[in-house]
């Protein structure tokens, strides 16, 4: 800004303090009553638009913050280059813009800015993002209500089960206590059955007693001798029946026992938790807008491809993987590196040296992608349909996640797993296990997959193609030419989006905006039916490894 805007610019020159009323966008200065009348009237002036103050200051800050005068020569910016794409003023236009082709008048340029196409997107994202906000709220505010919910149909859950437990529990009980008065019952009646055996059994030797006592008294020793043989008969039978009853010198009695069923046991000391409670990520039915068809009128701003053609790729280490098949390939944050043997169903870990570290038997595997922690890494089977997570400090498989079809080329990102099957490109949440899809669109068998954090990029074998989408699966740009491209495997990108394929033992680079491309390495440097490849972002490496037995480590120059 000229001046303050609250303040007349020209009474202020005077050293005279006067409220501006209005402001001229091209003096950039706010006049009082008398200023105005003045600017309107004059010659030079009488053309110029005016606003009342109150207006322009309902600007913006960095609106009202964008002077029309050059910061380095303090004259008026009159002037637009192209080439450049900025403002100048007269001695700019001769001191840095004399190569420049394209330095029109800015008059040309500004005067229909408010109904360009350029303004008008503008407003109409604007209003779409503003509508997307309210909607996405409205999801948000309605998922406060489904949390809620949520929490009570699961305590309902939760008292289901508890009452079928509880019923459960009470009927086996019931069923046990049964058992056992019936048990009960069963043994009383036999031990009483002995008790009045043993009753009878006491009143005739009691009888026998008296008898015994008389014969010794009152018979005759004639009678005394005959009968002794008799009741010793008689009371061997009775000792018998006597010695029926012990055990050894011991009375048997009968005691009830009770031996608690393992699965109650193991329930005890195993079941410590109802369930486990999660949360998963789903996606709505919100009313999102999107801007696919309106997407060709936005002005975009030129990508700087001038250091595409001086990209290259220097070996560094060339590293023996003793395989013999060869479908992925990654360096991990500590410089080893990993292969998947496809054929022998291994994955193998070379230290940054190039020497062998070790190997883990796995079935079927694919591809391999560093993991969540510098410990651990993801592999895709394609047999097994499904990933694991593997722990290369204690060399273990931590868990598999089932997929319900073949897996192939594998990425993680942020805590996810961005993986292909044959006919999609999915998105998995390692914490849930949760998995979206993010597109089916130009996928086929054997598909490789990488991103950048800002897209996507896959790859087909047949058919080959190339393609650039976002995390919504809006696609960006594809290639599908076969004369450049042929039996697609691996791909990679770096962080500025330029990728890396593998076409007919080659690595073909391909620009940001995937409208340019060269090869960068050749099977004269040693690929020999090249399947894996993965770029390391952090040092700007570059890992490809042939089908059986060598791979190769490049340095990437960014120029």
């Amino acid at each position: 800004m000229a001046s303050a805007a609250h303040i007349c610019g020209i009474c202020d020159l005077r050293h005279v303090n006067k409220p501006s009323i209005t402001w001229c966008t091209e003096c950039d200065e706010g006049f009082c009553s008398g200023c105005e009348e003045h600017h309107s009237l004059a010659k030079a002036t009488r053309h110029h638009k005016t606003i009342p103050i109150a207006n322009y200051q309902k600007l913006p800050t960095d609106v009202l913050e964008i002077s029309q005068s050059c910061p380095k020569h303090d004259e008026k910016l009159i002037l637009y280059c192209k080439n450049h794409e900025i403002p100048c003023c007269g001695k700019c236009a001769m001191e840095g813009h004399k190569r420049c082709n394209e330095v029109i008048n800015l008059d040309d340029i500004v005067k229909n800015a408010k109904t360009s196409t350029s303004f008008q997107e503008i407003e109409e994202r604007l209003t779409e993002v503003v509508d997307n906000i309210k909607e996405i709220q409205k999801e948000y505010r309605g998922n406060i209500t489904t949390l809620s919910e949520n929490r009570k149909q699961i305590e309902k859950q939760i008292k289901e089960i508890r009452f079928k437990i509880d019923s459960h529990l009470n009927e086996i009980q019931k069923k046990l206590i049964d058992e056992i008065q019936e048990v009960e019952e069963t043994e009383i009646k036999k031990v009483r059955q002995l008790v009045e055996k043993l009753e009878e059994k006491e009143i005739n030797l009691t009888k026998y007693q008296s008898s015994i006592s008389n014969i010794k008294h009152h018979a005759s020793d004639f009678q005394a001798f005959m009968s002794i043989k008799q009741k010793e008969q008689d009371l061997s039978r009775e000792e018998e029946f006597t010695q029926s009853c012990l055990e050894g010198d011991k009375v048997n009695t009968r005691v009830i026992t009770y031996n608690i069923a393992g699965s109650i046991d193991t329930f005890i000391k195993n079941v410590q938790r109802f369930g486990e409670i999660g949360v998963e990520i789903k996606p709505t039915k919100a009313a999102i807008q999107r801007r696919k068809k309106k997407q060709a009128q936005i002005v975009i701003p030129k990508i700087q491809t001038k250091n595409f053609e001086n990209i290259t790729a220097r070996l560094q280490l060339k590293i023996k993987t003793t395989s013999k098949n060869v479908r992925g390939c990654c360096i991990l944050p500590d410089g080893r590196m990993a292969f998947t043997c496809y054929d022998t169903g291994r994955l193998i870990l070379i230290k940054a040296d190039g020497s062998k570290d070790f190997e883990i038997k796995l079935a079927s595997v694919v591809d391999v992608s560093k993991g969540t922690t510098e410990k651990t890494v993801i592999v895709s089977s394609n047999s097994e349909n499904g990933l694991s997570v593997i722990d290369i400090q204690d060399m273990k498989i931590l868990k598999f996640i089932p997929v319900k079809s073949g897996c192939f080329g594998i990425v993680e990102r942020n805590g996810h797993a961005i993986f292909c099957t044959k006919s999609e490109l999915k998105i998995l949440n390692l914490q849930t296990e949760s998995i979206n899809t993010i597109t089916t669109a130009n996928l086929s068998a054997f598909p490789y997959v990488d991103t950048n954090d800002k897209h996507i990029y896959f790859t087909t074998l047949f058919n080959p193609s190339i393609t650039c989408c976002d995390f919504q699966g809006v696609i960006k740009w594809a290639i599908k030419n076969t004369t450049v491209f042929g039996g697609l495997l691996g791909v990679a990108t770096n962080k500025d989006g330029f990728v890396f394929v593998l076409s007919r033992n080659s690595i073909v680079l391909i620009s940001p905006c995937g409208k340019q491309s060269k090869t960068i390495v050749t099977s004269d440097n040693g690929l020999k039916t090249a399947q894996a490849l993965h770029y390391d972002k952090t040092r700007d490496m570059l890992l490809v490894a042939n089908k059986m037995e060598d791979a190769f480590l490049y340095k990437v120059d960014l120029q």
